[in-house]
């Protein structure tokens, strides 16, 4: 006992005893009151109150010097687990990237089972990477250090980009994700973080589906969202439902297969939400049926950019320095893709005055700019409401080369899964908000410098592929003249006007012109083909028919792109067949194509010698090879070769109406 309470119970005991003495003395006569007993009374009554307020006191200080040993405790742990989850980020970064680098090598001599222990071994640091993360967030969620930034946010676009990241995670498992939500369905929620809560939620889920579906469905409860994310999996008992929402605590839970994959997840995933005054909760369970995991959100509101400040700035160059015409035709052009016009202003500024910036505010007016302008480069964010920046990305990859359109994508956090994501779907660069000036002027210049260089060097080599027909050509027209020279003069010399006719035609075109009008094309081959038939005669029959329409709208098409298939067709398609011989033109317009065909019923080729050809090992001459390698730098132009041994040859060419 301590010395202090060790007095006042002394005290009393030394009152108690005056007490009960006085009190005898006075019972038994000797005094003639008994006062002094009712002042004992009352210093043993204050002596106690004072023995047991200073007990009580001493118990505080006890248990305030224990509450404060906790918390230091607590700093010290929490301390521990920050710094040990910082220094454990850059190790398994690099046992991530290495042992990716290992599976991808294309000259690996790795076994099967080494390539199933690199994967173990990937998938097991990729868990402890996000581990790591989650214990970062409880952290900063216990100090009350977690910063959120309340906006507007498109539930539908959030959703779509969540289940396109693990959409890579589905291979080897019969599940389907449906994104069942509407498009324009706003709620109120820190962008990032509401992503961080339906990852964990739908991740959750795919652990514990085997087959069947995982669905997200939205519905509106007077001024919030509720957002479901049902899946068919194992499903968890109605007890146990508030136990995955725990930390670091799942040992109640009946079986291992629930506590497996809960992790810390869902504990984040539930203060998270409540931190943006919502809640997580699980809406249903059935064992072995599946579980529905609801999250509400308050109702956000969509305002239209595009009738305010929108439709002021789209289209417009921001510029503060007075440009002349000249100057800004030279200037190369950038479309911004946002949906705050406040963030396509700070692009602007940043760019202002070294490029023509133009603003769309939202994916699908960004797609109508593409249609009616030529733009240089795109930077589009990556959440917008309606079309994500992936799915842009996606759309405009469908029309552009990496070359053509480069495509930088803005993220408001350095998440690695976003970030491959956006590579494997055709952005060129991405940067990370918030960025500088410098960041993203350097990133835009290196891009728009690397494009030009390309284009120059693409420019080059299809310059001299076209270069190598004319030679060819020549080469094979003055061979036949030769050959006749000994056998027909009069044949020979209308062969020689023939041949000067075309080398007119040649000479009177651009050198430095790519494409040329249809017509001039078809010339071309009849006064070619009016050369063989010279040496031939009627021996070859040449057939030709061609749209009337297409003559009509006067398309152009790259140069010489025909006539080397129809003189492949007569020189190695006819040339060793015995017989006659015929070699048919055709030119129809399809949907969203312009289809060329040239065919011969000659000696054909086996189908070996026709993959040789297909892959660029083999064909013979220079003419096949070279149409084939420029038909393949055209975007979504087609090249096929069907061809069939001692029955002919086909060869069709695919060329999409936008680009003639």
């Amino acid at each position: 006992m301590p010395p202090n309470e060790s007095v006042y119970i002394f005290l009393c005991c030394i009152f108690a005893g005056v007490i009960i003495i006085d009190s005898n003395l006075y019972y038994s006569g000797y005094t003639n009151g008994n006062m002094i007993a009712r002042l004992g009374i009352f210093a043993f009554l204050l002596s106690l109150n004072l023995f047991l307020s200073r007990r009580f006191t001493n118990k505080m200080n006890e248990v305030q010097a224990l509450s404060e040993e906790l918390i230091r405790s607590r700093e010290i742990k929490d301390e521990f687990l920050a710094r040990t989850s910082h220094e454990l980020k850059t190790p398994l970064h690099g046992i991530i990237n290495i042992s990716g680098h290992l599976l991808k090598g294309e000259t690996s001599s790795l076994s099967l089972e080494q390539r199933e222990n690199l994967l173990l071994l990937q998938d097991t640091s990729s868990r402890l990477s996000l581990l790591v993360n989650d214990l970062v967030d409880i952290i900063k969620l216990r100090h009350e250090d977690l910063q959120l930034n309340l906006i507007t946010v498109d539930l539908y676009v959030v959703i779509q980009l969540v289940f396109q990241l693990l959409s890579f995670d589905l291979q080897g498992k019969e599940v389907k994700m449906l994104n069942k939500v509407k498009p324009m369905t706003f709620v109120e929620a820190d962008e990032n973080r509401l992503r961080q809560i339906l990852y964990n939620i739908t991740s959750n889920a795919m652990k514990h589906t085997e087959k069947g579906e995982i669905v997200a469905q939205a519905r509106e409860e007077g001024l919030d969202i509720v957002l479901t994310i049902s899946d068919t999996g194992k499903g968890i008992p109605q007890e146990h439902w508030e136990l995955v929402f725990k930390d670091f605590n799942h040992d109640s839970l009946p079986q291992q297969d629930y506590k497996q994959g809960m992790g810390l997840g869902l504990y984040i995933s539930r203060q998270l939400a409540r931190k943006m005054k919502g809640e997580v909760w699980i809406a249903d369970s059935v064992v072995n049926k599946g579980t529905s995991m609801a999250v509400r959100l308050a109702k956000g509101q969509c305002l239209n950019t595009e009738m305010t400040a929108g439709s002021v700035l789209e289209r417009k160059v921001w510029s503060s320095k007075p440009t002349s015409s000249g100057l800004s035709e030279k200037m190369k052009k950038i479309l911004i893709v946002d949906d705050e016009p406040t963030n396509i202003r700070v692009l602007s500024l940043m760019l202002e005055g070294e490029y023509q910036v133009s603003a769309a505010y939202s994916g699908e007016k960004a797609l109508e700019s593409l249609k009616n302008e030529k733009f240089h480069l795109l930077l589009t964010d990556l959440m917008m409401p309606g079309m994500s920046g992936i799915e842009l990305t996606q759309q405009i990859r469908q029309n552009y080369s990496l070359i053509e359109l480069p495509i930088i994508i803005a993220t408001a956090r350095n998440r690695e899964r976003e970030i491959e994501l956006a590579y494997q779907n055709g952005a060129n660069d991405y940067i990370t908000k918030p960025f500088t000036a410098e960041e993203v002027q350097w990133r835009v210049r290196s891009l728009l410098k690397l494009t030009d260089t390309m284009e120059k060097a693409f420019e080059s080599e299809m310059a001299y592929l076209q270069a190598q027909i004319k030679p060819h050509f020549i080469y094979n027209a003055l061979s036949n003249i030769i050959a006749l020279c000994h056998e027909d003069g009069e044949k020979a010399s209308e062969m020689l006007s023939l041949l000067s006719r075309y080398l007119r035609h040649i000479f009177q075109r651009d050198q430095n012109q790519q494409t040329l009008q249809l017509q001039q094309e078809l010339d071309l081959i009849k006064t070619y083909v009016e050369i063989e038939q010279l040496r031939f005669g009627k021996h070859l029959h040449y057939e030709t028919y061609v749209d009337p329409e297409i003559l009509k709208k006067g398309i152009k098409i790259p140069t010489l792109l025909i006539q080397p298939l129809v003189e492949n067709a007569i020189r190695h398609g006819l040339f060793n067949k015995e017989g006659e011989g015929t070699v048919s033109l055709r030119i129809t317009e399809g949907e969203g194509f312009i289809h060329i065909i040239v065919e011969d019923n000659g000696v054909g080729m086996s189908e070996d010698e026709v993959g040789r050809i297909l892959n660029g090992k083999g064909g013979k001459g220079v003419g096949l090879k070279n149409v084939l390698m420029r038909v393949a730098s055209l975007p979504k132009a087609a090249f096929l070769i069907d061809s069939e041994l001692e029955k002919g040859t086909r060869c069709s060419i695919f060329l999409p109406k936008e680009l003639v």
